[in-house]
């Protein structure tokens, strides 16, 4: 670009808006890709770009069923992950990880070649890269934990409780891959017929609860849900006693009442009793239909909503 023959007042500006063009248009790239969710669509979520050079986060909403995605960053090593905005998947992410990349350069590996759940540093420049899927939902705990730091999760001054505490990936199971459930069988609890057409509903969208189960919220009164859980294999339904009333009563980062996955048999209670906040840990068992007690976190109220503050 030439000011040549142009006044020196028009020159310093053309060249001003050179410079301020530049970085945008060089300095940067597109990250484009597909978001898989394990036995069922994408649920509402929230996809990130993390720059690990400059710490700076880019986000995007992602609509229900919204399978690619597309945006613009500036050039840097970055990590991607998404987190669903959906009742009963928060804590869980999806990321791009090094089983991604090894998945891709082997579509059909043995079970134990792709085990590394770690996350994979993307690299942006001018060209645009249209393979940066986001398909592992098996994130390592160390993983897990670094996203929870990112996005101010993770609690301050963790207490030794904490630490201890019953994690996902200790009670894995495989992620669904039955076809969502034709019918329920309202037969197999008398309480079932009352909320035949709900139950219906809730299995038509699939798995979302220990690879092959839908747990579903059923209104029992002011301040009460009751949950059901459905099996997939044959549209049994099953109300377990421990979350017969289940309770809306946090203050704040309610989305934590009742935390399950499907690549996992484990399921987080969470409850206000008084001043404090207590969680229970329960561990489904599908042979049986049936919870039992894991553990128990107690803390302060003050703590508990604390650490949604980053």
């Amino acid at each position: 670009m030439t000011t040549q023959g142009l006044p020196a007042h028009r020159g310093a500006a053309l060249w001003a808006v050179a410079l301020a063009i530049a970085p945008s248009c060089v300095l940067g790239g597109t990250i484009a890709g597909r978001i898989t969710f394990p036995g069922r669509s994408v649920p509402a979520a929230i996809l990130y770009a993390r720059n690990l050079d400059t710490q700076i986060q880019y986000s995007q909403a992602v609509r229900g069923g919204e399978a690619r995605f597309s945006f613009e960053v500036p050039a840097g090593r970055y990590w991607i992950f998404v987190q669903p905005e959906e009742p009963g998947l928060a804590g869980l992410y999806g990321a791009h990880t090094q089983f991604t990349a090894c998945r891709h350069a082997q579509p059909t590996p043995a079970a134990d070649v792709c085990v590394d759940h770690g996350l994979r540093i993307v690299e942006v420049a001018q060209e645009p890269l249209n393979d940066v899927d986001v398909d592992d939902w098996m994130l390592s705990d160390v993983a897990a934990a670094q996203l929870d730091q990112m996005l101010g999760s993770a609690p301050g001054n963790v207490d030794s409780a904490e630490l201890g505490r019953p994690r996902f990936s200790e009670y894995r199971v495989p992620a669904a891959t039955l076809p969502p459930a034709t019918s329920v069988n309202l037969a197999t609890d008398a309480r079932a017929a009352e909320f035949g057409a709900q139950l219906q509903a809730a299995a038509r969208a699939g798995s979302n609860f220990a690879g092959g189960f839908t747990l579903t919220r059923l209104s029992c009164g002011t301040d009460c849900d009751s949950i059901a859980v459905i099996d997939l294999r044959d549209g049994s339904v099953a109300f377990p006693e421990q979350l017969a009333h289940v309770s809306h009563s946090l203050p704040c980062r309610s989305e934590r009442g009742m935390v399950f996955r499907d690549d996992s048999r484990l399921l987080e209670y969470t409850r206000r009793e008084g001043e404090s906040v207590v969680t229970d840990y329960l561990i489904w068992d599908p042979a049986q239909h049936a919870f039992s007690a894991l553990a128990q976190y107690r803390r302060s109220l003050e703590r508990f909503c604390a650490a949604a503050t980053p």
